[in-house]
């Protein structure tokens, strides 16, 4: 597939594509995709959208956190916390996220040690306002030994509806700067792929397994 800063990901063969129906990809239990957030972590990738999925599409999901799109043209993140206010909930301003038949790269980065801390959403390289706070109180849950699921929850009723590609997991805070200049580049491309714990380039061309290449 070929890239360019005009707007993202063009080749379809380097994309999985969701019907917004059924259909998900299960990233595994491992250790390294565990607790991703504690101390700080990111999680982005380039989307595809023909709609906002079914019932609020998710981009990842775990038992303790999801990042969503949702039909008000939200970009959301949901975490648990234990005792106290049990959910924490961070969306972009109403009408910051559109589908537009365009690819546009979104990028959550949080540090769960605080119930004090917000994330940064970033769409297309840019911090984007958060226009809506629940903010939490209590002890960030875990998520050791759960499932990742990408494109949908694990009942498979959150499904994208459109395309995903270079999609990312980062053990570290990106800062806005790591994150503009390595949104483009495959990994053997990245100027800092450090801290990369899971990267699904998509570049398998066709078929349903998708490899880590982190």
């Amino acid at each position: 597939g070929s890239f360019s800063n005009r707007g993202g990901l063009f080749a379809s063969s380097s994309a999985f594509t969701f019907d917004g129906s059924s259909g998900l990809i299960n990233a595994g239990t491992g250790s390294s995709i565990d607790d991703i957030f504690d101390g700080g972590g990111t999680i982005e990738g380039w989307v595809n959208l023909d709609s906002y999925g079914e019932s609020s599409g998710r981009l990842v999901s775990k038992d303790a956190y999801f990042i969503y799109f949702h039909a008000l043209g939200q970009i959301r993140l949901q975490y648990s916390f234990n005792g106290g206010a049990y959910i924490g909930e961070w969306y972009t301003e109403n009408g910051s996220f559109a589908y537009d038949s365009k690819w546009h790269h979104v990028a959550v980065t949080y540090d769960n040690s605080s119930d004090a801390n917000d994330p940064s959403i970033y769409l297309d390289g840019k911090l984007m306002p958060l226009g809506t706070i629940v903010r939490p109180t209590g002890t960030r849950a875990s998520d050791v030994g759960d499932v990742l699921y990408v494109g949908n929850n694990p009942t498979d009723i959150r499904t994208l509806d459109g395309s995903l590609a270079m999609l990312r997991m980062f053990g570290d805070t990106r800062t806005a700067a790591e994150i503009r200049t390595d949104m483009f580049n495959q990994k053997s491309d990245m100027d800092d792929a450090g801290a990369l714990v899971l990267m699904y380039q998509f570049d398998e061309g066709q078929g349903t397994t998708v490899t880590d290449v982190s």
